[in-house]
């Protein structure tokens, strides 16, 4: 029952093996990692991706530093999950499968729009035979305030065509086309996701430069703060009146100076609560 919780949590534990991430771990694996060097280069042996070993001198390692080592990069056709969904380092189709598994839906029999195929409004890449590409050399932009305009008039039509006769077969034809157009806009928009990315990474920067200026911005005001605060200690020192003699060592009080010791006193501890936050 307890696993089965732990599986249903919505923030699971992290996995057990970051806790032989150490400092101490990392200096051990170092170690292995620069005497095997030379080792390796004479060998040319081939070594793991981001390590210095060979796949041999990886197994024999103890557990908790085979941990340490990430494992190679996927190949470009190899698949791997990311958050459930099945893709490639090198892309995958995924819009081109969805815009058919839409017309595979609307092909259905309680449906009206089943010879709807999803086309292509803009020119795609020529390095590329995916469609989908976000390395086409066009004016986006352009082609969006195109696909609205046209998007809009469409609708205009439609309503047109529902006024009048509700049950033509036309406003099937300009559903099509609406709907083509929304998908045009739609793989359009995808594109400006490395350029949204590259976006929200800058203002992410920008935010931890800003609240380093301000932590620094703070330690110099608490640094005027402890100043003043030592300040204040000097002078309540000074104000003390203690005077040695030269020979006997004697200690002089003048008259009035208790109030000023008093005053002084009262201010250094101002300060020091001032800097404490109290």
């Amino acid at each position: 029952m307890a696993d089965e919780e732990k599986v249903l949590q919505l923030f699971p534990d992290p996995p057990p093996f970051f806790k032989h991430f150490t400092t101490d771990n990392l200096k051990r694996l170092q170690d292995i990692e620069d005497e095997a060097s030379h080792v390796t280069q004479a060998s040319n042996e081939v070594a793991n991706a981001g390590s210095k070993l060979s796949p041999e001198q990886i197994l024999a390692l103890p557990t908790e530093l085979r941990y340490l080592i990430p494992p190679p990069p996927p190949a470009d056709e190899e698949s791997f999950h990311v958050f459930g969904e099945t893709t490639k380092s090198s892309g995958t189709k995924k819009f081109s499968q969805d815009m058919s598994w839409i017309a595979d839906r609307l092909g259905a029999p309680d449906h009206t729009l089943d010879d709807w195929r999803y086309a292509q409004l803009y020119p795609s890449s020529p390095s590329t035979s995916d469609s989908h590409s976000a390395n086409a050399n066009i004016d986006r932009q352009a082609y969006l305030n195109r696909f609205n305009r046209s998007l809009i008039i469409e609708y205009i039509r439609l309503l047109g065509i529902i006024a009048l006769d509700p049950t033509s077969p036309g406003k099937n034809e300009v559903l099509k086309h609406i709907l083509n157009l929304v998908c045009n806009m739609h793989s359009l928009i995808n594109e400006y996701r490395p350029h949204q990315a590259r976006e929200t990474l800058i203002r992410i920067m920008e935010e931890q430069v800003a609240r380093k200026k301000k932590e620094i911005e703070g330690v110099k005001g608490m640094r005027e703060k402890v100043r003043s605060a030592l300040d204040g200690f000097g002078k309540a020192v000074q104000a003390t009146g203690e005077v040695e003699s030269g020979e006997t060592g004697e200690v002089l009080k003048k008259d009035g100076q208790d109030d000023a010791r008093k005053h002084a006193q009262r201010d250094t501890w101002d300060a020091l609560d001032e800097v404490l936050g109290h």
